[in-house]
């Protein structure tokens, strides 16, 4: 008996040793490729966002960048509500600046994103998302930050992660 138990307990050991890929022993995160952030607040990402986004509060953004290993290369898309939101841009000034050099703001929004009839996660009840949603004339408070479209958004989230 007791030695049918010691095969037992060397054989799992063995499994342990040969298998260590299979356990997170504390290794260190592999950026991800592409992290779309939604930094309105949590309510309003609660109530609608974009499948496959994750919610950062807007003051927690460089934290969680850190926090997450983004890297220079990690695409990173900001969104908020819609145009008239000027957090996806203001997030993504503050991501470029600190090195992040793929960020982009997608500034149609969440609204920009359910009106051209797109999935997205949550009742989706707050009045903003069916309001009229175009660009703001001032274009130039982009200044140093690059805005993508919601095709070019889209299009992102339908590449396979490895090629992001």
């Amino acid at each position: 008996m007791l030695k049918n138990s010691m095969k037992k307990f060397f054989g799992a050991a063995l499994l342990l040793a040969l298998l260590p890929g299979c356990f997170d022993f504390g290794k260190k995160k592999v950026a991800p490729s592409l992290v779309v952030v939604n930094v309105l607040d949590k309510e309003y990402y609660d109530d609608c966002h974009i499948p496959g986004s994750i919610h950062v509060p807007m003051a927690e953004v460089m934290e969680a960048a850190q926090k997450e290993g983004w890297t220079k290369d990690t695409q990173v898309v900001v969104y908020c509500a819609n145009y008239s939101c000027t957090a996806s841009s203001s997030v993504c000034k503050q991501l470029v600046e600190a090195g992040y050099e793929n960020a982009c703001a997608y500034e149609a929004g969440t609204a920009g994103w359910a009106q051209a009839g797109l999935p997205v996660e949550g009742p989706a009840q707050s009045p903003y998302l069916t309001q009229e949603n175009k660009p703001l004339e001032d274009a130039a408070q982009h200044g140093s930050i690059r805005v993508i479209s919601t095709e070019e958004l889209q299009t992102l989230l339908s590449t396979p992660k490895e090629a992001a």
